[in-house]
């Protein structure tokens, strides 16, 4: 406001100089006459009395509203008081709508009177009060001057004069204050505004004016409808994009006489409306829930768990456990075995175990689904830092010596069952970041069934994970497709410590979206403590007394190294959102689907390898922007890379408990009627998205 202001007074002041003679001798000014007025000359510890500010404005000239329309500034007001008195903020008369031209601007004319309220302490004690008050108004007739003035007031002085009679009349030209609800949209450019009245007698004319500038062409012709106790205004929506405001205030002028000027009204409702609906119904956004029956779920668990070992985070471990079974398939086929039932083991068991907090955590009331534990810095933490260790073993680090620098060896490269649990363990907790085609109905369908279904569903995602290297570790005819062993299993090994890297330099960077710059910074030091304790570590110390100080100064680096652990996010950060896209709000959707046009949502998290993939290869590419600029379709785009619970509820509403997820909103036919969404597949192809959109 400040900036509006200073921008109405060098733009009229330049008018002023270039005025023809006969406008530079009429503004001479000053135009308005300011007086300060007490409504009680006294003040005792603790009271609270009026103060107003009067206006006596020149014939033909006018000041302004807290929203001045389309150009002017209201008046600013700067206080000094004694210490402990407070001030309250202005209580503001109903404006006249105030035509120039092209523009309508909102303000008064002749006399007006801003009131405000003066408390003071409970400590203060008698004695006389001096009030000053810095007041710039602009003033505008043909043109426009900015007067300003330094005004003073004196309570408990001489005189205790008592004006409750004026302040009577000045409070009766105040708004009152609606209790009725009152909600707003935007529907095809127009904004449109719903407000319950009970008004108890016929009223003739009504008009609204917004408190925050820009909601509505202010010149427009409002479309003013009433029908069972609730007006309709309907506007030319003005500059101001509606998503940055959480609610609109502003005042429903009526009147009971159409005699009176027609921008003139006596009365007015103040009151806040919030986004909205037509009507106040809900807005369908979601279609039916798939029906899946118990059979199915599993089925699809079953097949989600298979596909997973496909993915770019999954792969490398089931590589490293086939290169296990390389050296011991043919000659110990029956600890194969074991290791086989071992890995299953330690992958059943971490699905259980996710699920288990997954249900105890929502019967608790949290909004959370599937990968629920990456949108927590600590986790996505934690497992960056154990891949780069599986990464450092897999190219050698650990097999040079020292009894700790085994470490990785004995959780997940050794060559006993208990080995090959952990490294299920391992297995699942890089899959979680992933989402296959299948999972998505199955865990949608298992977190709304009782505990023991759902627990029988993730047992089944974990089977279906785990079941490649199972078959592998028993089933002889399988074993034989396997390589031969060799120098070539070495080279292997250490090549598959790059995707180990690579996971690790991703989750970095999904840490950087919810933590920040110095999330960052404590996740790398953390790489560099971890890193210098494992080379401490390699070392074999000649002395026991030097030996026991390198694990201790070993032990320290690594709890140096916990200490550094983000503690949390450091605020919801903005979803990257590409430049054809909006960011997903759930009334910003509400109202896109009242419209008309097309409507494609898309749900992701920076910690999602398949939102990511999908995103690149089928939704950011010149066919698909091609085909949603020809089909004007509006795209949204939702980012749970920390919890948030808007997003969760919309993924409930399809059946789904996790990311990603794509809706496609046809656009409404020659009746009116949007057809139901549709839910596109997890994976995606450009085809895909195309077909939803035109249909073939």
């Amino acid at each position: 406001m400040r900036r509006l202001y200073l921008y109405n007074v060098l733009l009229f002041s330049f008018l002023v100089i270039f005025s023809l003679p006969a406008t530079a001798q009429e503004a001479q000014g000053p135009y308005v006459r300011v007086r300060l007025v007490p409504e009680h000359g006294t003040i005792a510890a603790g009271q609270e009395i009026g103060i107003a500010i009067e206006q006596s404005i020149a014939p033909g000239w006018h000041t302004y509203w807290k929203n001045p329309g389309d150009s002017g500034a209201s008046p600013r007001v700067k206080w000094a008081l004694p210490e402990g008195f407070t001030m309250s903020e202005i209580e503001w008369p109903v404006p006249h709508k105030l035509p120039y031209g092209p523009l309508l601007n909102f303000g008064y004319e002749d006399n007006v009177i801003l009131l405000q309220k003066i408390k003071a302490p409970e400590n203060f004690t008698d004695g006389p009060v001096t009030l000053k008050a810095d007041i710039d108004i602009l003033v505008c007739k043909e043109i426009c001057i900015p007067e300003t003035g330094t005004y003073e007031l004196t309570l408990n002085g001489a005189e205790a004069a008592d004006n409750s009679g004026y302040f009577t009349m000045a409070r009766e030209k105040l708004p009152v204050t609606s209790s009725g609800t009152a909600s707003y949209y935007e529907q095809d450019g127009f904004f449109i505004l719903e407000k319950e009245v009970d008004w108890g007698q016929p009223v003739a004319r009504y008009d609204f004016i917004p408190a925050e500038w820009g909601v509505i062409e202010n010149i427009a012709a409002p479309e003013i409808t009433v029908a069972d106790n609730k007006i309709t205004i309907r506007q030319k929506r003005g500059q101001r994009s509606l998503s940055e405001l959480s609610e609109i205030p502003g005042l429903l002028l009526w009147s009971m006489s159409t005699e009176e000027p027609s921008n003139t009204f006596m009365n007015a409702y103040e009151f806040t409306a919030s986004p909205g609906i037509p009507g106040d119904m809900p807005v369908k956004t979601s279609a039916t829930p798939q029906q899946t029956t118990f059979l199915a779920a599993l089925l699809f668990a079953l097949f989600g768990g298979l596909v997973l070992n496909l993915m770019p985070c999954v792969f490398p471990v089931l590589s490293i456990k086939a290169l296990s079974l390389v050296k011991i398939a043919e000659k110990q086929p029956g600890i194969a075995r074991l290791h086989g039932i071992a890995y299953t083991a330690g992958v059943i068991a971490s699905f259980l175990a996710i699920a288990g907090l997954l249900l105890a955590l929502k019967a608790g009331g949290a909004q959370i689904g599937w990968g629920f534990q990456l949108q927590s810095p600590e986790i996505v933490t934690l497992l960056a830092w154990l891949l780069f260790i599986v990464g450092l073993n897999l190219s050698g680090i650990f097999e040079i010596g020292g009894s700790l620098g085994n470490v990785g060896n004995r959780l997940t490269q050794g060559n006993t069952p208990g080995h090959s649990f952990f490294t299920g363990v391992l297995a699942t907790l890089v899959a979680t970041p992933c989402t296959a085609p299948f999972m998505g109905v199955a865990l949608g369908f298992a977190l709304v069934q009782p505990a023991i279904v759902s627990l029988i569903i993730f047992a089944a995602l974990g089977f279906g994970l785990a079941l490649p290297y199972l078959l592998l570790s028993i089933v002889p005819a399988l074993q034989k497709m396997l390589p031969r062993p060799g120098a070539w299993m070495g080279s292997f090994k250490q090549f598959l410590a790059f995707p180990m890297y690579a996971s690790a330099a991703w989750l970095v960077w999904v840490l950087s979206q919810q933590s920040g710059p110095m999330g960052v910074f404590a996740a790398l030091m953390g790489l560099v403590l971890i890193a210098f304790g494992i080379w401490l570590l390699r070392h074999e110390p000649v002395t026991m007394i030097w030996k026991n100080l390198v694990r201790v100064l070993a032990l320290l680096s690594f709890l140096a190294a916990l200490l550094l652990i983000p503690s949390g996010p450091a605020g919801k950060t903005d979803p990257s959102v590409p430049a054809m896209g909006e960011a997903y709000d759930p009334a910003k959707l509400a109202g896109a689907l009242e419209g008309s046009e097309p409507v494609f949502v898309e749900m992701t998290a920076a910690w999602c390898i398949t939102c990511k993939v999908n995103h690149a290869i089928a939704i950011d590419v010149n066919s698909t922007k091609k085909v949603f600029a020809d089909n004007a379709v509006r795209y949204f785009i939702g980012d749970w890379t920390n919890q948030d619970p808007g997003i969760t509820k919309y993924l409930n509403e399809f059946g789904r408990s996790g990311v990603p997820i794509y809706v496609y909103y046809g656009p409404r036919d020659a009746n009116g009627t949007r057809p139901e969404p549709v839910l596109l597949p997890q994976i995606l192809t450009p085809g895909i998205v195309a077909k939803a959109v035109t249909g073939n």
